[in-house]
């Protein structure tokens, strides 16, 4: 559940920024500004759509603004949220319909609390960073905390 958060996380800003994108494979919170140019530039051509450049370029700075407020930091928290993916892993089975975890995964008290005793103490302060982030991109999305 700890690399869920942050994977959760990490998908939603990027489908956020990127919302015109369907596919975002390769594409990482790391390497944003990289893929800002490279999916406003035309392959063939080279030729730069400056006004789609520019609009994700303000999508993106303005949410990080936003997530700054939450205690987001665009210089640790990316690096971080890999870590924590690759250290802790994903769910490995998604909850289904009419599961009793699905509800219980979408509900931000409990993941509170259980980020409070079951992460490890030094990662707690930031997996709640996480969390209050991805409660915030659900409330601007208007979907659920976790999507599967």
């Amino acid at each position: 559940l700890l690399g869920e958060i942050a994977y959760q996380l990490d998908k939603r800003i990027l489908c956020y920024i990127f919302q015109g994108h369907r596919r975002l494979y390769g594409f990482t919170l790391l390497n944003i500004p990289d893929k800002i140019i490279e999916v406003s530039t035309h392959p063939l051509t080279g030729k730069v759509d400056e006004g789609y450049r520019f609009h994700l370029n303000q999508r993106y700075i303005s949410l990080m603004e936003d997530l700054k407020q939450l205690g987001y930091k665009a210089t640790l928290h990316p690096t971080l949220s890999e870590f924590i993916v690759n250290s802790y892993g994903i769910l490995s089975q998604k909850p289904g319909n009419g599961c009793i975890w699905r509800e219980a995964y979408n509900d931000p008290d409990l993941l509170r609390q259980w980020i409070t005793t079951a992460v490890p103490p030094y990662l707690e302060k930031e997996v709640h960073i996480f969390l209050n982030c991805l409660c915030y991109m659900a409330g601007k999305d208007e979907k659920p905390l976790l999507i599967w």
